[in-house]
């Protein structure tokens, strides 16, 4: 017998922006049944306040999973998701939950930690970021004094050695076993796979097709082809592109931007693919999302990639609906946030017809609190433009 209860999945194209979207819908034939809801807004410019804001329902100043000037993306212990998430909710109404991860912080060592079956493809990168690959037991810490040293694996085993001798030991050991498994794993991907556009939504799809999916359930993925990097070498974007000394060439940012919209491409085709998996495995009786937590920059206001900035390039992203039949999906205002998705489903889990109309705000925001990477450490940035961005900024829409 068939779950009477809707399946939900959502879908997280990371760093899709909303006009890139448009344009690639356009040229592309898919979704053919989702509803487009042009005006959404991202709470957050980067990862792990964005998905926290989509699982709590509450904006990052509500629940604290942000950067500041004193706390970075990687001192996890600091920065981590403590709140409840409506997963927790869907496990206690009989939900079966899953989630497929390429991006590292969307981890259970972030806080993302309710999922009853957690998958990471995090393919080529990784809370630690380097060729060398240490054991799970170590990352957490290892990500500690990265945000201190950098890639320097003997000033980070040092450390390591100094806090905590037996996770240092694991460390080394680790590293000496399984760097050259990754050495091999990030050559392949390179000269194979197609890496760095490619990183890891092939693998999902196949992952999907496969998963013994258990009703009522609740999927969750989340797919890294639209993120940095897009060339895979030193000059590429990432978090430092707009703090340093010497500005890239104008061709540089043509490139990225070009391989941007390519990685796009790549990635609405991957969730096309899922989400028409989900319907000839299990009919109609779903609610599927496909959104983005972010959008990704090039220069359009001096600033080049996502994190600080709250322009439309970065916080308004696509949203894609579907529902069964028997819901009234039209809306009711202009702006809809993702930090409303989680009182969409409750309200469409109580039988409420038009659930939909819970996505809308008549005031909706975004909001930074400084730059989310510590970058003091790198070579050639700008120390004073890091001083002069490390505050609040707020972006209301109404």
């Amino acid at each position: 017998m068939k779950s009477k209860r809707p399946n939900i999945s959502i879908i997280i194209l990371d760093s899709l922006r909303l006009d890139t979207f448009k344009k690639l819908d356009d040229e592309k034939s898919l979704f053919k049944e989702f509803k487009r809801i042009e005006e959404c807004i991202a709470p957050a410019p980067w990862t792990l306040p964005s998905h926290a804001s989509l699982f709590t329902g509450m904006y990052p100043s509500e629940h604290g999973a942000h950067e500041t000037e004193e706390i970075k993306s990687l001192e996890i212990e600091r920065i981590k998701l403590r709140k409840e998430t409506f997963i927790s909710e869907l496990s206690r109404l009989g939900y079966h939950t899953y989630a497929i991860s390429a991006n590292p912080y969307v981890h259970p060592i972030y806080g993302f930690n309710e999922f009853a079956t957690f998958i990471e493809e995090t393919y080529f990168t990784d809370v630690f970021g380097s060729v060398f690959e240490i054991p799970k037991s170590a990352k957490e810490v290892a990500a500690k004094y990265r945000n201190i040293y950098g890639n320097n694996p003997i000033k980070i085993a040092g450390s390591l050695i100094k806090e905590n001798p037996a996770l240092a030991a694991a460390l080394i050991e680790g590293m000496l076993f399984l760097t050259p498994i990754n050495i091999a794993k990030k050559f392949k991907a390179k000269f194979i796979e197609g890496w760095p556009l490619e990183k890891g939504g092939k693998k999902i799809v196949e992952k999907v097709k496969r998963l013994k999916l258990k009703e009522p359930f609740f999927l969750f993925i989340n797919m890294m082809e639209p993120h940095d990097p897009y060339i895979g070498v030193k000059k590429d974007v990432d978090w430092s592109t707009s703090f340093m000394k010497k500005k890239p060439e104008k061709r540089a940012v043509e490139l990225w931007k070009k391989l941007y919209y390519k990685a796009s491409a790549k990635a609405l085709g991957y969730a096309n693919q899922v989400v028409n998996n989900l319907a000839e495995r299990f009919g109609d009786n779903q609610i599927n999302i496909v959104t983005s937590d972010h959008g990704q920059e090039f220069n359009e206001h001096g600033f080049i990639g996502h994190g600080v900035m709250l322009h439309d390039e970065i916080v308004k992203v696509p949203f894609l609906l579907k529902m069964p039949s028997s819901f009234n999906i039209e809306g009711d205002g202009r702006y809809i946030s993702l930090v409303n998705v989680k009182s969409f489903i409750e309200e469409a889990l109580s039988g409420n017809k038009d659930a939909a109309k819970r996505l809308y705000s008549g005031r909706i925001y975004a909001e930074s609190f400084g730059i989310p990477a510590n970058m003091s450490i790198i070579k050639g940035i700008d120390k004073a433009k890091i001083k002069r961005n490390e505050k609040y900024r707020i972006r209301v829409f109404q």
